[in-house]
């Protein structure tokens, strides 16, 4: 009889320490929702196999006319957590996304940064010009591995709070993911010691953060959103040819048309940086090694 328990109990501690382990399934695991590509990285370092991540804006896609379809509003009526970050569709539909689903928990990534206010700024030489990409607020806080850091610590909180019984287990993976940002941050700025100059055009201003943590310049050709006009174009090549650019940096998602006239009128090359990549750790040791490169010519 004896021996008859002991074998029913050793079973019932094996199927516990499996169900444990085992995998879960989709419908066990919390349903987050993000804003943009990069976020679906840094819940999911946080949050592991503990989590479903979905981002409203597909790669590829630009963030500043981007419209949430019918079958993603459809989905957002079943996530347990929205991800705010401020980019400017997320602003424009937060009532139409938050009435998708009222009982949705919420948390707002950037409590606690102080934004760049006028986006960012390009300079001659002297610093007596300036036009500013865009107004209000800079939303591009996910590209400075601080202001990350600041995001992390959200995005662990909102998951304990909706699932307090893992909480030893996003503690941990926070911290995993915040040693490693304080890896990628040293490195960068490694990178960047010793640059014989540290002002680049970009044509949309997205790397102001970026510029602010390893004090760079961010001459952005785009003025407020919009394609310079004639005159602004010939300020931007004579601001460029006094900088001594030889590389204009273009992203994925928008326009190079004036890029392309300027690039030519200087004889500098064009490539490609993008802020919205999904892989963001790996993808900025990328933008750091292609702005090392442009700066050290």
């Amino acid at each position: 009889m004896k021996t008859r328990v002991m074998i029913l109990l050793l079973i019932a501690i094996s199927i516990a320490c499996l169900a444990q382990h085992a995998p879960l399934h989709a419908a066990d695991r919390l349903q987050v929702v993000v804003s943009i590509p990069p976020q679906t990285y840094f819940v999911h370092q946080i949050g592991g196999d503990l989590v479903d991540v979905m981002s409203m804006l597909p790669e590829g896609a630009f963030p500043h006319t981007f419209e949430p379809t019918a079958k993603q509003m459809k989905l957002l009526s079943t996530a347990d957590m929205y991800v705010r970050i401020r980019v400017e569709f997320e602003n424009a539909w937060w009532e139409k996304i938050r009435a998708a689903n009222p009982d949705m928990h919420v948390i707002d990534s950037t409590t606690g940064i102080t934004f760049i206010e006028g986006e960012t700024e390009h300079h001659d030489t002297a610093e007596t010009h300036h036009h500013h990409g865009h107004h209000g607020r800079d939303p591009h806080t996910w590209l400075s591995p601080s202001l990350v850091k600041i995001q992390a610590e959200a995005i662990c909180d909102g998951l304990i709070h909706l699932d307090p019984q893992h909480q030893g287990t996003y503690l941990a993976q926070k911290q995993t993911f915040l040693n490693a940002l304080d890896t990628l941050d040293q490195d960068l700025r490694e990178m960047f010691v010793d640059l014989p100059t540290r002002t680049f055009m970009v044509f949309h201003p997205s790397w102001a953060y970026f510029a602010k943590a390893y004090n760079l310049t961010q001459i952005s050709i785009e003025i407020e959103g919009k394609e310079p006009s004639v005159a602004e174009m010939a300020e931007l090549m004579k601001i460029a040819q006094q900088e001594q650019i030889s590389t204009i940096f273009v992203q994925p998602q928008t326009s190079r048309r004036s890029a392309e006239i300027i690039a030519r009128q200087i004889g500098a090359s064009l490539e490609g940086l993008n802020p919205l990549a999904a892989d963001w750790m790996e993808n900025m040791r990328r933008v750091a090694k292609k702005l090392v490169a442009a700066l050290g010519q």
